[in-house]
């Protein structure tokens, strides 16, 4: 008798715990298929109400992509990136770009609009979408032009002893308009450039600012910042360094840290080129340098 009432209560066990499984059985609900968006690259489009003197480069790398103001994610271009969307919704896609040359510290950047556009959903396929930006209509530039070499004037000044910047309008070596900045180093004795812009700039604190420029250069260089004081106190610091590129680039250098840091009156841009030991010559290309920041 005690056998056949163990052996009952094992069924009942048995029954119960197979109902209860049954009654707790989830069933996923069937994933939505997403509609894929693809970014090759951005273009750039010139906003009549910005200054004429901005130049219209850009080294625009990666994207932040927004889906109805929701946060989709932030991708290197080209970039394909899913969606999950059902009948039609916005895109917003921010500019980033690499801020003080690092790779590694990708940001959007403040001055450049973003594209928006209406993505109907179409799950399983590819959008191709073009986006196009602009500077933001406030933003401004100091001096009121670019130093963009293209008149033979530098507006740089070298430190004693060092190779001087000079200005070429050799077409093969410009980046656009009629001139470009030029630092030639050789070895043994001139392998060091040190100029200083001849023109003191005010930087507005507490607000977004960056000094922009193109560069093509077989040496390296260094970009650096002098805070100036009417009493006469100066900090000097070189900020960032740049690697030699055989093609021209958009270099995008922050300030904004140095000068919540170091406050001053005035600000004044070093550029230093430096030739590797066991280089025996090098060459550093510049154009359109300008300080951008917020009116």
């Amino acid at each position: 008798m005690y056998n056949i009432d163990i052996y009952f209560r094992y069924i009942f066990i048995a029954v119960f715990s197979c109902c209860i499984l049954q009654s707790c059985t989830i069933v996923n609900p069937k994933e939505m298929t997403p509609t894929y968006v693809h970014i090759d690259s951005f273009s750039f489009k010139r906003d009549s109400s910005v200054s004429l003197s901005l130049s219209n480069s850009h080294q625009i790398n990666s994207v932040w992509v927004y889906y109805n103001d929701n946060p989709i994610g932030v991708y290197d271009l080209p970039a394909t990136f899913p969606v999950n969307a059902t009948g039609s919704g916005k895109i917003s896609v921010y500019p980033g770009v690499p801020v003080s040359g690092l790779n590694s510290f990708l940001a959007r950047y403040p001055f450049y609009a973003a594209d928006t556009f209406t993505l109907t959903a179409q799950p399983g396929t590819i959008v191709a979408h073009k986006p196009v930006t602009h500077y933001f209509s406030n933003t401004r530039i100091y001096p009121q032009t670019s130093i963009n070499f293209d008149f033979n004037i530098t507006s740089f000044t070298r430190s004693d002893g060092t190779v001087d910047m000079g200005v070429t309008n050799d077409s093969t070596q410009v980046f656009e308009g009629l001139g470009s900045a030029i630092i030639s180093l050789k070895a043994p004795k001139d392998t060091l450039s040190e100029s200083y812009c001849t023109i003191d700039f005010s930087i507005p604190a507490n607000t977004a600012a960056y000094i922009e420029l193109n560069y093509k250069n077989t040496a390296p260089f260094y970009l650096g910042l002098r805070s100036n004081l009417s009493g006469g106190i100066v900090y000097k610091r070189y900020l960032s360094g740049i690697y030699p590129s055989d093609h021209w680039q958009k270099f995008y250098l922050a300030v904004k840290d140095f000068v919540a840091q170091y406050t001053g009156d005035t600000y004044t841009l070093f550029i230093k080129a430096d030739l590797p030991a066991g280089q025996e010559s090098g060459t550093v290309l510049l154009d359109n340098i300008q300080l951008v920041y917020f009116d």
